[in-house]
């Protein structure tokens, strides 16, 4: 992995998220606008104090330029806690949710740390969500720091958005089902426009085939609908 080149993805994305063109952000870092160019491209690396300067005119976090390298499932160590069958060995996870806002599928992935914070017991996690591509998933719209804790029962994930002080948590009913996929519930507060949401979501161990039936299952079906006006609930089973 080009982690040079991979960081200069992340930069080029959140410029362009910022709508500053290359000469705008040579000028605040007091770099030229080849030298940024290089930056992105991967052509050459920066310096610590530059990556620093350049995420301070992004108004983002370090992290969300850095490069984290994912750990494959034939390292994990073995856990000290037990994890449902959906989450055994899983080191990565693929988020699906549909937004009738765009009338676009949303797409995320999750890298699971192999190791156990000993603190509490749970697994690190970091997603990355509306993401550009799966080759270059760490370049995201928004990222979130958080954990995951397993219970016989149900799974919890807890995060905390990168940019902002909003917290989103997704709620997985029966883990201990194994499967490709699994549904579960998330809610937050979303941005577009400032709201609280709540929506019904896939986590899927691999990449899906989005079809038109892949599509239909991420929408408010008649039973989801039906079973909201009996309960007064938005329900996932």
């Amino acid at each position: 992995m080009d982690i040079a080149k991979e960081i200069g993805c992340k930069i080029k994305f959140y410029r362009k998220h910022k709508k500053l063109t290359i000469e705008q952000l040579a000028a605040i870092i007091c770099k030229s606008k080849s030298c940024l160019s290089k930056y992105e491209n991967g052509t050459i690396a920066m310096d610590v104090l530059t990556l620093y300067d350049i995420a301070k005119a992004l108004e983002v976090q370090i992290d969300q330029l850095l490069y984290f390298p994912h750990v494959e499932p034939s390292t994990v160590l073995a856990p000290v806690i037990p994890i449902p069958a959906f989450f055994k060995n899983l080191t990565k996870f693929y988020l699906y949710y549909y937004d009738g806002r765009i009338r676009h599928i949303v797409h995320s992935v999750a890298d699971i740390s192999p190791t156990v914070s000993p603190d509490s017991q749970d697994y690190p996690v970091r997603l990355y969500m509306n993401i550009k591509d799966y080759e270059h998933y760490q370049v995201c719209e928004t990222t979130y720091v958080g954990r995951i804790h397993h219970d016989n029962a149900l799974t919890g994930i807890i995060l905390q958005n990168m940019a902002t002080p909003e917290t989103y948590q997704i709620s997985i009913p029966h883990p201990y089902m194994n499967g490709p996929i699994i549904w579960g519930l998330a809610y937050g507060i979303s941005s577009r426009p400032l709201m609280p949401t709540s929506t019904k979501v896939l986590l899927a161990k691999s990449i899906q085939e989005e079809t038109e039936e892949f599509k239909n299952s991420l929408l408010l079906s008649k039973e989801d609908i039906r079973l909201m006006k009996l309960y007064n609930m938005l329900i996932v089973q």
